[in-house]
């Protein structure tokens, strides 16, 4: 069979190649759309989590970590929305004198800046005196920012009104599709009116100036002539944070990467309106012209006016300019200078990712899978997935510190190349994994089949020494169990049971290695390492007991409910296939083994469920709720060996046996130091608190009987007379 090692060659040489052909594209931007399209992805999946929750939530792009990547708009700003009703009113285009009205409306609200996204540089011939009251209101102000308009395809400059210029507290420009994407989306925003390359030296040497334009009778004078129009967010946030645009400009001058908001339902005309199906998905809140003309606002919305910022513009449907934003597909255009007002106040536009740390993990990625293609399926898919989810909480971090990180571009550079090494591993394998789990799926543990699937050389005879741990869980009373049920009750009743251990043993790791009537044995750190497995072999006890309770009180077909012991060791072991050359046993064999079977047996002797020698429980004891049963010796050894029984993790006890334990140390103390009266009120007490408990009954006994006749010469170690 060909080796999978067959063809790194031709697998190294493909890769490259990938690799330099996905690192080209992703530099002439040729992926940017798989980014932009992820991008879209992540900001709206809490929305998308939320709903399969079942659960309204007021604001579902907030769920999970979506509260660190999505974030709300500012409260003080607002849109001043030529909507439905305004249109509605006063018709459409809006007469000016109404313009002059609402500016007049707002400046009495307390409105500290009105950026007006209305392009007005037509004079209305029919009644010029509406244009009039427009400039008026706007020199009466002092606060207004005013558009002037450019042709993109010829670059020529419409001015405003006669007058506004000079009224206006600066002007600039709307042009936002300057930076649109080609999916129609404006992720970035030019602060000033971009310059161009005339001569192709890579150096933008023609900007649209002030002075270019025409627009010599500025407020700002000299001092802006030669600097080149701001846009509407920019000029809006000047006048607002009173810097002078050349300071804004060398603080921000500088494309940015928008950072929106996220969307939230708005009531509409909520002052007077109480049909409460009104309402609107946007960013900002939306106060209608027509509300604040009439003077039909609510205590809300006059605060949010009063010392804010405020955008007239258009949100009527048909009248205003739509693109599409990461939260809606018609995202109205004064929003996107909202936003970048919004930004900069906050000082959280979004930048790009390191492009050196980008282009190392496009080279890098792809090697991922051609090194784990060596190991098993399992850990190459692990591994893979491992990375993705590593690069995914990466991604979230990273855009919760407001840093776009190409996600799409990297991903594939990881993805399409796993996707090749697995099919191509698959061909390989697959042949010689289906012989394998053929031939010996049938008697080995779904463990060891993988490991001879990884090395078939393992399938040789003999072992090899480990230090290990090993379980013996046996079902007390079976005899019993056995004369007063069927043989199909009793078959029902232990595949039900010893079903429910061994899904226990493979919580933790274990390996189940062979079922001996009602006995389930089982080990720890083989075939696979386990530097825990000491832990992980008591932790397996103990939630035996806990499914042993569970399957007790739920099978409830069954009218015996039996009981188990557990027996705990741990000491170096012989493990491997165990067999004849035609009949192998993946097992353990050893003392240490022997001793765990010894360990179940001997809980009769303190009426325990679980006991663990010292070999296992020395060096983790402080990790449990447990108590000393004292020192045995078993059948066959001269040492006798210290014993405990575990109930659960430091401080998880229930709180009958933490009251139980603390009576039983007391009295162990005062017993051990031969004080056995005084230690059998301690003991009577401890069984008080957990009635039945078979070690504190039975050190009742020893106390009653060696306060009579006190032991000679004892060692302290009880001897086992039976093997258990």
């Amino acid at each position: 069979m060909k080796s999978i090692t067959t063809g790194n060659k031709k697998i190294y040489a493909i890769i490259v190649f990938f690799t330099l052909v996905w690192l080209f594209l992703f530099a002439i931007d040729v992926t940017r759309k798989v980014d932009y399209g992820w991008d879209h992805i992540i900001v709206n999946l809490p929305e998308a989590l939320s709903t399969l929750t079942l659960r309204e939530r007021e604001i579902p792009l907030t769920f999970l970590f979506g509260k660190y990547i999505n974030k709300p708009s500012n409260p003080k700003i607002t849109i001043t929305a030529l909507d439905e009703l305004t249109l509605e009113r006063y018709g459409w285009p809006v007469k000016r004198r109404y313009y002059g009205e609402l500016v007049d409306k707002l400046n009495k609200l307390g409105v500290k800046v009105i950026g007006v996204d209305v392009i007005l540089v037509e004079p209305d011939r029919d009644n010029p005196e509406n244009d009039r009251k427009y400039v008026e209101a706007v020199a009466r102000a002092g606060n207004v920012v005013n558009l002037i308009h450019v042709d993109l395809d010829t670059g020529k400059v419409k001015l405003p009104l006669m007058g506004l210029t000079k009224a206006s507290a600066l002007i600039a420009q709307p042009h936002v599709e300057k930076a649109m994407d080609q999916d129609g989306q404006v992720r970035r925003y030019y602060p000033f009116y971009p310059g161009e390359d005339t001569n192709t030296d890579g150096v933008d040497d023609k900007f649209l100036t002030y002075g270019a334009a025409g627009l010599t009778d500025v407020k700002c004078g000299k001092d802006c002539a030669d600097l080149s129009v701001p846009s509407l967010g920019a000029g809006t946030y000047a006048v607002y944070s009173g810097k002078s645009l050349s300071q804004i400009f060398v603080e921000s001058g500088s494309v940015k990467i928008l950072n929106y908001r996220y969307v939230k339902n708005w009531k509409l005309h909520p002052a007077w309106d109480k049909d409460a199906n009104n309402i609107k998905g946007a960013s900002f809140r939306h106060i209608s012209a027509a509300d604040i003309i009439s003077g039909q606002l609510t205590k809300e919305e006059k605060e949010a006016l009063k010392g804010g910022i405020t955008f007239i513009g258009s949100t009527a449907t048909g009248a205003f300019d739509h693109m599409p934003s990461p939260f809606l597909n018609q995202l109205p255009g004064v929003e996107v200078h909202a936003t970048f007002v919004d930004n900069i106040l906050a000082g959280d536009f979004r930048r790009e990712f390191n492009l050196i740390y980008s282009t190392l993990l496009i080279i890098l990625l792809p090697w991922v899978p051609v090194f784990m293609r060596r190991f098993s399926f399992a850990s190459l898919i692990s591994v893979c997935l491992g990375v993705l989810a590593a690069l995914l909480v990466m991604d979230i971090t990273l855009l919760s510190n407001n840093t776009l990180m190409p996600f799409g571009s990297i991903a594939i550079a990881l993805f399409l190349p796993f996707a090749y090494i697995t099919v191509d591993k698959g061909l390989a394998e697959g042949r010689e994994k289906k012989w394998i789990k053929n031939t010996f799926g049938q008697y080995l543990s779904p463990k060891v089949v993988d490991l001879i699937t990884k090395d078939p050389s393992k399938l040789s005879l003999g072992g090899e020494k480990r230090d290990m741990t090993v379980s013996f869980l046996d079902m007390a009373g079976f005899t019993t169990m056995s004369e007063k049920l069927s043989p199909e009750e009793l078959t029902a009743m232990l595949n039900e049971y010893l079903s429910a251990f061994t899904e226990v043993i493979l919580k933790y790791d274990g390996t189940v290695d062979k079922y001996i009537g009602d006995c389930v044995v089982s080990f720890w750190n083989a075939p696979l390492d386990q530097a825990d497995h000491r832990k992980l072999g008591v932790l397996a006890a103990i939630d035996c007991q806990k499914e042993m309770m569970r399957l007790n009180e739920s099978l409830t077909q069954f009218t015996i409910k039996p009981k188990c012991r557990v027996g705990v060791n741990s000491g170096a072991m012989v493990v491997g296939n165990m067999g004849s050359r035609s009949r192998l046993s993946y097992t353990v064999m050893g003392d240490s083994v022997n001793m765990a079977s010894r360990m179940e047996g001997a809980n009769k002797y303190f009426a325990s469920k679980i006991m663990t020698s010292e070999y296992t429980f020395e060096s983790i004891k402080d990790d449990f709720d447990h108590r000393f049963l004292g020192s045995i010796r078993v059948v066959g050894k001269v040492i006798p060996v210290k014993v405990y029984e575990p109930f659960a993790l430091k401080g998880q006890a229930a709180p009958e046996i933490r009251e139980m334990l603390k009576h039983y140390n007391a009295g162990q103390e005062k017993f051990y130091k031969e004080d056995y009266a005084g230690s059998l009120s301690d003991f009577k007490a401890a069984l008080a608190a957990r009635p039945e408990d078979g070690p504190s009954k039975f050190y009742v006994d020893k106390a009653e009987l060696f306060s009579k006749e006190p032991p000679k010469d004892w060692d302290k170690a009880f001897n086992l007379t039976e093997k258990g």
